[in-house]
């Protein structure tokens, strides 16, 4: 073989190694993307949190979202949600509602905050602690939370979020209750699923109407252990 077929035969096995390389990323960014979920989502907005500085751990809640029934006098009022994603859970929230319902006037108050975790991470607490956390799955639907988008980093559409979101559990410990005047109470856990926080809570029907179980049988049609 002369040497103009040897550099011949050399490019075109680089060139075929080249696209076998670049075939075999973009099979993997594929193949993350579609069973990934929640860590795509996270990946999608990395960049627009880039320019966020790490030292700055007040930057970058730039997830707003408004969602009901946190505010226990006044179940219907929409609480802003400004959410950050975290590499170690799913997101943290802040929550403010929108105004005060002890002192009306008086502008927005940090009420709540909220941590954000994916289904396997929920199933590694124990059982007494998981009475703490709501399935969003739940929540996030028109008939219970009213889940609204206010703004959202240019990547992230809305209703992919909340599909994503819908497979989370969410922690909501309360600062600052909007219908007390000053905060008199120490941090407790707001569970947003209780009857109380959904207006249920002098049902009597309560239990043929929301049964238990799962399947068929769950009140949210939810699949319970997978």
């Amino acid at each position: 073989m002369i040497d103009g077929d040897k550099d011949h035969s050399k490019k075109t096995i680089n060139h075929a190694n080249r696209k076998k390389i670049l075939l075999s990323t973009i099979a993997a960014a594929l193949a993350a993307a579609m069973v990934g979920g929640v860590t795509a989502m996270q990946s999608s907005i990395a960049q627009v949190n880039a320019n966020v500085p790490a030292t700055n751990p007040t930057g970058g809640y730039d997830i707003h979202v408004t969602v009901n029934r946190h505010d226990s006098a006044n179940l219907n009022a929409p609480i802003d949600h400004y959410c950050k994603l975290d590499k170690r859970i799913v997101a943290v929230c802040q929550l403010y509602a929108r105004d005060s319902t002890a002192k009306p006037g008086t502008g927005p108050q940090l009420a709540q905050i909220e941590f954000i975790i994916t289904k396997p991470q929920y199933l590694q607490l124990p059982p007494r602690e998981r009475a703490s956390w709501h399935n969003h799955a739940v929540e996030l639907t028109p008939e219970r939370g009213a889940p609204s988008c206010v703004s959202l980093p240019a990547t992230l559409q809305c209703g992919k979020l909340v599909s994503l979101l819908q497979t989370t559990y969410g922690k909501v410990i309360t600062l600052w209750d909007p219908a007390d005047s000053v905060p008199k109470y120490p941090p407790y856990v707001y569970n947003v699923e209780s009857p109380y926080a959904l207006g249920q809570d002098l049902n009597n029907n309560l239990q043929k109407q929301w049964p238990t179980g799962c399947g068929a049988t769950s009140s949210a049609n939810l699949t319970c252990g997978k």
